[in-house]
């Protein structure tokens, strides 16, 4: 019986840890996600900024 209980510990226990390390990576990918799009709409905003025109030197 104790060995048994010990089993069925240690299996909800991993599958404990594989939920967490699932859920973990699940919000890396989206943290990852906003951040890459933060970063492409900075990058689009540089791009289309209106540049300044200065007079030619003479």
């Amino acid at each position: 019986m104790k060995q048994e209980s010990r089993t069925e510990t240690l299996k909800n226990e991993a599958t404990r840890q594989r939920w967490e390390l699932f859920h973990r990576a699940i919000a890396h990918a989206k943290q990852s996600n906003i951040s890459s799009l933060e970063q492409d709409e900075k990058t689009a905003a540089e791009e289309n900024a209106p540049v300044p025109l200065y007079p030619a030197a003479s």
